[in-house]
């Protein structure tokens, strides 16, 4: 198998030569291809220049050249392909349940199939077809969202039922099987093929790509890329620099001052290739049988079973071989047997196939299974395009189209937020948690988890001051941006839902209703100590007020006062939803929600004055200046907060009046504020006392009946007062016209200009495309089947958008969601009577328009 690989590889250099690559001998060294030429160049400077010439880089050099920029460098360390790309099974799935993925999927599909009429290199795309297997009344479910989804997205997609799946695919047995779906337009590529002639397009217009150049260090100068320094000690200046080095691309981070963040970690990733049996044809769709782990295809005539296996197994954990091209690890049969079995059943022919090769190739994998792409936040100009879970075919050429958009327009495409590299925080990066997460991450590509379920390896990252405390109380942790949040109590010791109950009224139901009435009858403490926080300071407020009142679309207040507020750019996008304090004059304290950190951190740093006039600060755990001090942050809610409020203010009531205000308390801040919609107040306590403080507030159960709550319970209070979620159903693809134009966040009749204002005052809200709306159910909380976000949305039988997420209204016993719609007949959104439907796993169920007060 792999000899056939490489000989792909050295047909294609020795009968194609690309316009600006060196001349390479082929020299044979064991399993490898290995090259023994190099190449000075005298280039000296260029606009772009690319890191890594797998199927990302010459995917992001040929959109580049496609959209007229020339002065473009690709620099490879090895040759082209030799990283990842040259050994990947060549899978380009259609089916996501991600838009992002799924936009880029599509992308590439079209790309590698019409490639050839403009550069005349065949990518050797077919268009095979693809069939999803299921064994579990789950899996099945799954399914039928899944394809639901696709077809409103535009990809063909059929339910078949066990027989018309044997039908499609005769060779495989589905006498355990439930069913399926069928996927028409699916398809393969050859990778090296698909990369050659990405190259060529963009060699025939000009691009430059060298081998075995490595790039030794990035230059920067004043936060901004300036330059790269390659092995040999060439200087090349250049205005964008792109990490897209593939298994290395993490090792190339921290080849720059500052270092930039690229989490990712190499896992060997296995399959077996088989001869062809005389009288089988398996030119046929290609099939995923997750449940077991498999995906099977044909490969030369004969056939190709690879795993994604249970338990990931990192690799290259002393760091990088000095050999790093055209890479085989040893044969792991351990790992692969439990695999192999499922498949002997699954294809009964394969018994009698002989075994061609058991191939073992490194592929990276991210924390979160999606892939790296965006702008780091460290460095200006720097972008980043790595981590493609073993799926660099299917997203390249995708991902290739959507950078290149992004350097040259300055700005994403809306569909990408979920790929975002700044939805990552530098702890992120640790090698060992990697390495630990890795083991997890590859085997849930397939493995089959309840909606928003959590990781359960590289855990405890960060945690609190207040974490061993909540434990011992009986707190279900998840995880946000690496940080341990409590997402509930339970003392018996009850953990998220199981594989037994995935798409249906979650286990923790009773627990978090419970939760929720503290909220609304006496008085509840939740641990929000995962914000991000950041401290601005000046000898001036002349300096400080106006930098924040540039930055903030709401009308900042006087020393005392907090201001919920949206921070936009130029475009009118939101790019944080945040809470400003005003300390004093001369000091403020910026919170935002844990998935913000990365992005407001760095929108924040990159407009300070150069003259060093404003000290900025970064207070969020698991940041450096977390541990010479910072603050643990309590949230207090319910009726009866007010009373726990008086006793923290020496007996100064909480009255509406109150609120929107900061008080410095004996011990820490206190901050009022409506928490999720409801009446409250933060208390920010420097962490060292924060245990102490959180027992003293504690021993007032007796008279408030003080209760722990998590986060589950602040979501339903979320919902139910009509709050959307930044990050999740909202982002900064988004404009405040497109939310909604909330007069506490934004304000269009302040004195001082703030970024966006041009742009939110000359949108008019009937111009907008799209508005995120709010959708109840009734008499849908015992259905078996619960909407858990990106179900299509309905109106008036037309698909007009998808769910961002769900939740629960005990006010009213309603299921409520979220979601993104378009907008072309701005009227009908708007009208209560509205014929809107949420397509639920194949089955559509009226909802209404929600309104908190109308609730």
């Amino acid at each position: 198998m792999q000899s056939t690989l490489l000989g792909s590889v050295r047909w294609l250099r020795q009968n194609w030569q690309l316009g600006h690559l060196s001349t390479l001998r082929k020299t044979p060294r064991g399993h490898h291809l290995s090259t023994s030429s190099s190449h000075e160049s005298s280039i000296n400077n260029a606009q772009v220049v690319i890191c890594g010439g797998g199927i990302a880089g010459t995917s992001l050099a040929y959109h580049l050249a496609k959209r007229g920029w020339q002065d473009v460098l690709l620099l490879e360390q090895g040759s082209l392909t030799c990283g990842t790309t040259w050994h990947a099974s060549g899978l380009v799935g259609l089916v996501k349940g991600d838009s992002g993925q799924g936009e880029l999927a599509k992308y590439s599909a079209n790309l590698y199939e019409t490639l050839e009429q403009e550069t005349g290199l065949s990518t050797g795309y077919k268009r095979t077809g693809a069939l999803f297997l299921a064994t579990t009344e789950n899996r099945m479910i799954q399914l039928k969202r899944l394809a639901v989804r696709a077809r409103c997205e535009g990809v063909d997609c059929h339910l078949l039922n066990p027989g018309e799946l044997q039908d499609v695919v005769p060779w495989i047995s589905v006498d355990d099987v439930l069913g399926g779906i069928y996927s028409p337009r699916d398809g393969v590529t050859e990778p090296t093929n698909t990369v050659m002639a990405l190259a060529r397009g963009a060699t025939n217009k000009g691009l430059t790509i060298l081998e075995k150049v490595e790039v030794k260090q990035v230059l920067t100068e004043s936060g901004r890329v300036s330059g790269v320094e390659t092995e040999d000690g060439q200087v090349i200046q250049c205005q964008y620099f792109v990490n897209a080095a593939g298994l290395w691309a993490r090792n190339v981070g921290q080849r720059s001052n500052p270092s930039v963040s690229v989490p990712l970690q190499a896992n060997q990733h296995q399959y077996a290739v088989f001869k062809p049996k005389q009288g089988v044809d398996f030119n046929t769709p290609y099939v995923r049988d997750q449940d077991h782990g498999l995906y099977i295809r044909e490969w030369s005539e004969g056939i190709m079973a690879g795993i994604f296996a249970q338990n990931g197994k990192p690799v290259f954990l002393d760091g990088k071989p000095p050999v790093s091209e055209f890479m085989s690890l040893p044969d792991d049969w351990d790992a692969f047997d439990p695999h192999f079995q499922s498949f002997l059943k699954r294809v009964p022919c394969a018994k009698d196939l002989e075994l061609r090769q058991l191939f073992n190739g490194p592929e990276s994998f991210t924390p979160d299974m999606q892939p790296l792409v965006g702008q780091a936040p460290e460095i200006s100009n720097y972008f980043v395009m790595a981590g493609f879970h073993s799926q660099g075919v299917t997203f390249g050429g995708g991902a290739g189209k959507y950078l290149a958009d992004w350097i040259i327009d300055g700005k994403p495409s809306r569909h990408m937020a979920s790929l975002d590299i700044k939805r990552f925080a530098p702890h992120h990066n640790r090698l060992r948690y990697l390495q630990e997460r890795a083991t997890e991450t590859e085997g849930r590509s397939y493995k089959l988890s309840p909606p928003n379920s959590e990781f359960e390896k590289g855990r405890k990252l960060c945690c609190t001051a207040l974490y061993g405390t909540l434990s011992r109380s009986g707190a279900v942790f998840g995880e946000t941006m690496g940080m341990e949040l409590p997402l509930y109590f339970d003392k018996k010791g009850n953990q998220p839902d199981t594989p037994d109950n995935v798409w249906g009224k979650p286990t923790w139901f009773d627990i978090v209703l419970a939760e929720y009435q503290a909220c609304q009858q006496n008085v509840a403490v939740v641990d929000l100590s995962a914000m991000a926080v950041f401290e601005l300071q000046s000898s001036s407020a002349d300096c400080l007020n106006p930098f924040l009142q540039k930055l903030c679309a709401s009308r900042l207040g006087s020393p005392g006062s907090c201001t919920n507020t949206w921070m936009l750019n130029g475009d009118a996008n939101i790019v944080s939803d945040c809470v400003v304090t005003c300390t004093s004059d001369s000091r403020y304290i910026i919170m935002s929600s844990a998935k913000q950190w990365t992005a407001t951190k760095a929108w924040l740093t990159k407009h300070l004055p150069e003259d060093q006039s404003i000290v900025f600060k970064d207070l969020t755990p698991g940041s450096e200046a977390y541990k010479m001090g910072c603050y643990s942050i309590l949230g207090v809610i319910g009726p009866k907060a007010e009373k726990v409020f008086k006793k923290l203010t020496d007996g100064q009531d909480m009255n509406s009046d109150t609120v929107g205000c900061y008080k410095y308390g004996s011990n820490g801040h206190i901050i009022t504020t409506t928490l999720c919609g409801a009446k409250g107040f933060l208390l920010l306590l420097p962490h060292q006392i924060a245990e102490v403080e959180y027992n003293q507030l504690m021993s007032c159960n007796q008279d408030l009946k003080i209760k722990n709550v998590g986060h589950y319970a602040l979501r339903w209070i979320q919902a139910e007062n009509d709050m959307p979620s930044y990050g999740t159903d909202y982002n900064a693809n988004n404009t405040p016209r497109e939310v909604k134009l909330a007069t506490h966040q934004i304000d269009l009749q302040k004195s001082f200009e703030f970024i966006g204002q041009k742009a939110v005052a000359a949108t008019k809200s009937e111009e907008t495309t799209r508005q995120l709306i709010h959708l109840a159910l009734n008499n849908h909380v015992n259905s078996d089947i619960w909407p858990w976000g990106s179900e299509p949305i309905y109106l008036n039988d037309k698909v007009v958008g998808m769910t961002t997420s769900a939740s629960y209204s005990p006010a009213n016993e309603r299921i409520l969601f979220w979601g993104q719609v378009e907008t072309h007949r701005d009227d009908m959104v708007s009208s209560e009577e509205a014929g809107y439907e949420v397509d639920i796993a194949g089955k559509r169920y009226k909802a209404e328009l929600y309104s908190n007060s109308t609730s």
